[in-house]
Formats: C-alpha cells, structure tokens, sequence
C-alpha cells in the first residue's frame, strides 16, 4: 500500500508541475530555440548562428535557429509568446520590431514590453552616408548646403517603410531642415546599384557595402552616424564630426525571452551572451561585417528600447510616415 501511495503521490506532483518553467538551477535542460523573424542570409541569420555555435559551446545544450519571416515579425514574436516561459525558446529580434514597429503598425500583433523580457543587445552596427559620386558635395556640410540650395532636387535610396535607412534620412533631414525626397527599394542590392549609377543621390548604409562601392569610385562616403569614427573607416569622419551634433544612427540586434521567464534565467543568459561576446571567435567574424559587438544586460537593452522607441515615434509623428490598416 505503502508503495501504490507513494507512486500516486509522484503521478501527482509530476502533473502539477507538468507545463511550469523549468527551475533556473535545471536551466537549460533541453535544446535552446532562436527564433529569428528574418529569413536566412541576412545579418540577423550570422548573428544568430554565431551566437548559437557560442552559447551550445558553453551551456551543453545544442542551439537551434528557426527563421520565421513574416507579418513585420509578427510570426516569430508570435511564436516566442506562446512558448513556456523557461528559456528554451528565444526572440532574436531587429531593433525595428521593437522599436519602430508598434509605432508604424496599428494592428501589430505583439507588445515589445509586455510580451518580452529582454536579455541583452548583441550587437550593434552603425550606418554610413554615401552620396553617388555624381553628386555636387563630397562632405556632409556640403551636400546640407546644396540641398538647401536647391530643395527637392536631391533623392534618397530607403529600402523600406520604417528601416535605418528610411526613418534615419528622415531624422537626419528633420536635423538639418533639409528637403530630400525618398525613393522606396525592395532591398540594399537595387537601392546600392541605382546610387553607383547615379539615379539617386544619397542614403544612409552598412559599412561592408559602403566600402564595396566606395573602393570601386562609385559613391563618396560622407560620414558614419556613430559616436566615434569607425576602425573600419578611420578617415571618415562622424555625422557628429562633420557639421549635425548629436546625430547617431545604429541598427542593433538583441535577444529577448518570453514574458514570465524566470529572472534568474534571464540573467544567466546575459552572462552566457556577455561570455560568447568576448570570445574572439564571434568578435572577429562579426566585426568583418562591420558590426561592433556590444553584450549589454537586461536592464540596459530595456533602457535602450524606451529611449529608441520614443526617438523614433517622435520621428515617425513628425512624418506622418504610417502603414495603413
């Protein structure tokens, strides 16, 4: 009897238990999922597996990346929300979804700050202005003078409603009290061959391609919209340096959890991404792509997000950039 009660006892409490977090000191216990709302190939992609390879090196656990593309990111953040709140299933995410997004979107699917617990911002890269080479200035103070010279005659590539390279020219022109008219792309590749032919002027890129085109003489590279001039570009000066104080422009990539997950595991997890950060192995093979790893804690990428999330709404206000319902 005494055994029958005791195996009815275990039946017990392993069915109360069945479907609750798993305890941070069994943290993981299973393979961990990133689910990416991208597709493969893209930056998010190398983070996202470089990562990976890191944090299954240093947790025992075999890391897997799921790319889910879709609704503004909607189908992965979608998919992060309803997962058990363990660990075991992250949000890998582009800063715009967070950021931007509840800004832009009426009918988002997800809350950034109530869905999501953030763990820390991975890394970051900074934008560069690059003006084809046809183009009548070769420095930022320059081409302000000349498109206030002649308002409306200067173009710029956006590769999208609500990316850097949209709301960043956005802000940069609401700075300077310029008139830039933009021009919409489908993706880098078209937006980067109109600028080497001159169809358009100016927009604001990722170092590696900036410096792909810049090496061939086909564009000018103004300035980077990064505090400190670049490693990559140590002769290009800052956006700051060069005639806008206070101008920055990064996009940034961070990893976030499920709401209800457990601190202690949040916390653990920044430290594995701390870890993994200063390992050359993901330094180097993230800095050739011209992005700075950054590792920051919970509490900070939380910071971060309140402070873009209201930068870029003020932007997105001033605008009236919006994505109808």
């Amino acid at each position: 009897m005494r055994r029958i009660l005791a195996a009815l006892a275990c039946s017990i409490l392993i069915a109360s238990t069945a479907g609750r977090p798993t305890p941070a000191a069994d943290y993981p216990s299973k393979p961990i999922r990133l689910v990416l709302p991208q597709p493969a190939g893209g930056a998010v992609d190398l983070i996202a597996r470089s990562l990976g390879d890191r944090l299954s090196e240093q947790m025992r656990q075999p890391v897997i990346i799921e790319n889910q593309p879709g609704a503004n990111g909607g189908l992965a953040a979608s998919q992060v929300t309803r997962a058990t709140p363990d660990g075991h299933t992250l949000f890998m995410a582009v800063d715009t979804n967070l950021v931007v997004n509840p800004s832009l979107y009426p009918n988002l699917s997800y809350d950034p700050f109530r869905d999501f617990i953030p763990i820390s911002i991975i890394a970051k890269v900074y934008l560069v202005l690059v003006a084809s080479s046809q183009v009548q200035a070769s420095s930022v103070k320059e081409l302000i003078a000349y498109a206030k010279a002649n308002p409306g005659k200067l173009n710029y590539a956006s590769i999208g409603l609500g990316t850097q390279a949209h709301l960043g020219m956005e802000l940069f022109k609401l700075m300077t009290k310029t008139d830039i008219a933009q021009v919409s792309y489908r993706g880098t590749a078209p937006a980067m061959t109109d600028i080497a032919a001159a169809v358009v002027e100016v927009m604001f890129t990722g170092p590696p391609s900036a410096m792909s085109l810049a090496a061939g003489g086909k564009v000018k590279l103004l300035a980077v919209a990064s505090p400190q001039r670049s490693k990559l570009m140590p002769n290009v000066p800052t956006v700051q340096e060069a005639g806008v104080p206070g101008y920055e422009l990064a996009g940034w990539f961070g990893l976030l959890a499920p709401a209800k997950t457990p601190q202690s595991v949040v916390d653990r997890l920044s430290d594995e991404v701390k870890k993994a950060g200063a390992d050359p192995r993901l330094k180097d093979r993230l800095t050739e792509q011209g992005l700075e790893v950054f590792g920051s804690s919970s509490d900070e990428m939380l910071a971060i997000m309140r402070s873009d999330t209201k930068k870029w709404s003020e932007v997105i206000a001033a605008t009236g950039a919006k994505i109808p319902q």
